[in-house]
């Protein structure tokens, strides 16, 4: 995990704004192998593993269906796009050319994230989910988390959700994105279209399953996604 992510990192349980303590055991290029995050407020500790955040509240049972992680990755090359056209078509949607900035994945697209990162030069790519670990390298953190986005409000220039995600999960990408930024659901599903229109968000883009709305400036339409209460 990149270093500089722990300044975007809140408490899975208490949230904003209560942020995460680095405890760094291993550090190789800015980016933590081995350590812990702490929260000041609730004292809970997130253990870090190989590179690999568990950044899920406690208790952690074991498994793969919590929250933002778990769902079954998608090969990327299906349907005959490979990882890089794939990993172009996310830039695109995203409207990404140039860092810095985080940009938000689900661990179904893992395989396009380091792509990503190599072709959009200065962005971190994080993806959330299990699928996520194993992942090291420039430009790629990974975490699993709970049923909410452990992340500041507003701090990410795009993220790339599932069809499958929910409205709790899609209202969580909301909140992290900040204005001007956008949301790409990929496999979206009709839950997902009806979700768009009672966000009040701008839909950019629909096609061959693929929805991507703009994140409007505040006051200009209604907002989901409000960190609420502790996880």
């Amino acid at each position: 995990m990149n270093v500089t992510l722990t300044d975007h990192l809140v408490c899975p349980r208490c949230g904003p704004p209560f942020g995460l303590v680095l405890l760094a055991r291993d550090v190789r290029d800015r980016r933590v192998y081995e350590g812990e995050f702490g929260c000041p407020n609730c004292r809970d500790r997130f253990p870090v593993e190989g590179g690999f955040g568990d950044l899920r509240p406690p208790p952690r049972g074991v498994g793969a269906g919590e929250g933002g992680g778990g769902r079954r990755r998608r090969a990327a090359s299906a349907g005959g796009i490979d990882v890089g056209e794939a990993a172009l078509r996310l830039a695109a949607a995203l409207g990404a050319t140039s860092g810095p900035g985080l940009v938000v994945v689900s661990d179904g697209h893992r395989d396009e994230a380091a792509p990503l990162a190599r072709l959009v030069r200065g962005i971190e790519v994080v993806v959330v989910g299990w699928g996520g670990r194993g992942l090291v390298g420039e430009g790629v953190s990974a975490f699993v988390t709970g049923p909410k986005l452990p992340l500041r409000d507003r701090v990410a220039r795009g993220v790339v959700a599932e069809g499958e995600g929910g409205v709790g999960w899609w209202g969580e990408c909301l909140r992290v994105v900040m204005p001007g930024g956008r949301i790409v659901i990929t496999g979206a599903t009709g839950e997902a279209r009806e979700w768009v229109v009672t966000a009040g968000l701008v839909r950019l883009l629909d096609e061959g399953g693929v929805v991507v709305v703009g994140v409007a400036a505040p006051g200009t339409g209604p907002r989901m996604g409000r960190w609420v209460g502790r996880g």
